[in-house]
């Protein structure tokens, strides 16, 4: 209470205060607090510059030792390996863009010291400040540093790698958009060439690092790797079986664009080959050792097939199925009643009277039997149909998005229209995830807008790709539904990776290519 008591008072006096020492003592105390909370975000985006650089001279230097351990030698210039200096953009890395220049300006140097048999890789970049600025701070150096020794890498651990590759027609379109007036830009390239080289310089990151797996060293051989193409389906002929080593370039080579899109096929068999038929293969040759698992799943676009509402937590988007309104409908209602009528037959009706008279007469006349009837009065029964009105509720889905369920009444579902294709993608990423299989997934040239194709050889059931007309929102729906599965079935958010085009995909398979090879190598120190 005595403290509440002082500030009170203390309220009091500034209130008090006409001289203006108020208003100068809060303005100088809001100043501190904004930079010091400035100071913190700079600081911040230092200190994530610098994890991060320590994180590339680690891979890089490993990448140079290894180089050394494979070939017996420093290279002689940056054709033969890694060596001298390079911008982190050279070398498939990316910076976030308070970071002065991007990768682009973040330096990495690779040394080699032959006596103390060692690689050292320095990793140096420059921070803009935003708010320390105004305290006359225009630039904050980071810098990370690593040193691997040629001797201290050991063997690795095993580690099976699938590749599952989109083949389908769109893959022949370019990897930009056209503009305006329907012309490609001048850097376009088919997206299925891109692809090819990408995968090829992937193939080569891991020939160099884990070296020849013919089974002619010494060393146990400890990487399989094998690739998937599809289109609606498993392209056969373009499967490359899991095998020792790497993918060939002519295999790789090999693949075109086909048709329609459908994940789920290669998924399911991505997952037969990592968790029933690999672990054999790589008990026998590292005993004791659980193999690694990695699958790199690469797409174009959504998945082929019409849209359906799927039932899933997290997609802020609710329906439920409510009155929405009335409408008028008709039913037959059917009235009788019962008249008396005169009716001129023969009595068989027990509804009919006899009006003053017999019912029948009969008589035989020249041996034949005849009769006479007489006019009768019958009670006969009526009816009348007529078309009543009423009224019937109208039901349809009502949809609400937001963060929390609505609040009105109704039986609120959450979940969001999707493609057949993409719940059963999911599904078996759950299952791949369970198993303990690690997934990086790519979305390519998944910018909304319409593409063109460079160049296309006609061929039996081959999907067509030229440029149609349609609406812009639907391919911003199609775009929004290949990132929503592809960040699902990624093992982390680090492992979703987007690339606009063919060079962006390029660096999205080297830095995959990067991590994994971090990975699967192990320093005995």
């Amino acid at each position: 209470m005595a403290f509440l008591g002082k500030t009170s008072n203390i309220l009091k006096k500034f209130k008090r205060d006409e001289s203006g020492m108020t208003a100068l003592t809060w303005s100088l105390s809001v100043s501190v607090m904004l930079f010091a909370l400035g100071g913190a975000v700079d600081m911040s985006a230092m200190a994530k510059a610098k994890r991060k650089s320590q994180s590339i001279a680690d891979t890089t230097a490993l990448a140079a030792a290894i180089h050394i351990r494979n070939h017996g030698q420093i290279p002689e210039n940056r054709h033969t390996g890694l060596t001298g200096p390079y911008s982190a953009n050279e070398l498939g890395f990316d910076y976030s863009n308070w970071v002065v220049g991007g990768a682009d300006g973040v330096d990495i140097n690779v040394l080699h010291d032959d006596i103390k048999r060692q690689a050292t890789v320095t990793v140096m970049g420059v921070v803009e400040p935003m708010f320390l600025k105004i305290a006359n701070v225009s630039a904050i150096n980071f810098s990370a540093k690593s040193i691997v020794k040629y001797e201290e890498i050991q063997p690795l651990d095993p580690a099976s790698i699938v590749l599952i590759l989109d083949n389908s027609g769109s893959m022949a379109f370019d990897d930009l958009p056209i503009d305006s007036d329907g012309n490609a830009p001048d850097k376009a390239q088919r997206r299925m060439d891109g692809l090819q080289t990408s995968a090829k310089n992937f193939m080569t990151i891991l020939e160099e690092h884990v070296g020849d797996q013919d089974g002619s060293t010494e060393l146990p051989r400890v990487l399989r790797t094998g690739m998937l193409a599809f289109d609606d389906q498993i392209i056969t002929a373009r499967t490359a079986p899991m095998d020792w080593g790497t993918i060939s370039a002519g295999e790789i080579d090999y693949m075109e664009p086909l048709q329609a899109t459908n994940s789920a096929p290669p998924l399911i068999e991505a997952g037969r080959w990592l968790n029933d038929l690999e672990p054999s293969f790589h008990a026998a040759e590292s005993p004791g050792k659980t193999p690694l698992k990695y699958i790199i799943l690469m797409t174009d676009g959504k998945n082929s097939g019409d849209l359906e509402w799927v039932a899933r937590e997290g997609t802020e988007s609710w329906r439920a199925w409510k009155v929405v309104g009335t409408r008028t409908e008709y039913r037959d209602e059917t009235t009788t009643s019962t008249q008396r009528q005169v009716v001129n037959q023969y009595i068989s009706n027990a509804n009919c009277k006899v009006e003053g008279g017999y019912k029948t007469t009969y008589y035989w006349y020249n041996g034949r039997r005849y009769y006479t009837s007489r006019r009768v009065l019958c009670d006969v029964e009526t009816s009348t149909t007529v078309q009543v009105p009423y009224e019937v509720n109208e039901y349809d889905w009502v949809f609400r998005y937001g963060e929390e369920e609505p609040t009105e009444t109704g039986n609120w579902e959450e979940g969001e229209f999707d493609v057949p294709a993409n719940v059963q993608s999911r599904a078996e990423c759950d299952e791949l995830h369970a198993s303990g299989v690690e997934i990086f997934t790519i979305g390519y040239a998944l910018v909304p807008g319409q593409f063109e194709t460079n160049e296309w050889a006609d061929r039996p059931g081959a999907y067509t790709p030229y440029p149609q007309p349609y609406d812009y929102e639907e391919s911003v729906e199609s775009t929004n539904l290949a990132k929503g599965l592809l960040q699902y079935c990624a093992s982390s958010d680090e492992n979703f990776i987007t690339a606009d085009d063919a060079p962006s995909l390029q660096a999205a398979f080297q830095k995959i290519g990067n991590s994994i090879v971090k990975e699967i190598i192990r320093i005995s120190s």
